[in-house]
């Protein structure tokens, strides 16, 4: 099953002091939406986004696959989507379960993303 591209998702009370924090480890901003509250950032191979108010509570995010076949083969396997394959009024596809200790895995997908994965095999330049 083809997830699509892995990254990680905090929730943070103070944006600029997790990114004061993360900066300080060695992360580099490579989306920087601040005014909106959010930001991406880079180590090595690994994507982690920051979101003030936008969600809430951290994440496991996969972008870039088909949601409508992870959703298919997550139900064939017996397991129960908490919230089902669904168009977002952004246009975006998405799907979320839950694992058995309560973490959230969430899989999202814009056309524009599916297309460059489909091509590139990844989304990001990590």
């Amino acid at each position: 099953m083809d997830l699509g591209e892995y990254s990680s998702c905090l929730n943070v009370a103070d944006l600029q002091a997790s990114l004061e924090f993360y900066s300080a480890l060695g992360f580099k901003i490579i989306e920087n939406h601040r005014a909106e509250n959010w930001a991406v950032l880079q180590h090595n191979n690994l994507a982690l986004c920051l979101f003030q108010g936008h969600i809430e509570r951290n994440m496991m995010n996969f972008r870039g696959a088909d949601i409508q076949e992870i959703a298919a083969q997550i139900e064939s396997k017996g397991l129960e989507l908490s919230k089902p394959a669904h168009q977002e009024e952004d246009g975006s596809w998405s799907a979320e379960i839950i694992d058995p200790d309560g973490n959230v895995i969430y899989f999202n997908t814009f056309p524009d993303e599916r297309e460059k994965y489909l091509k590139t095999g990844k989304l990001s330049a990590l």
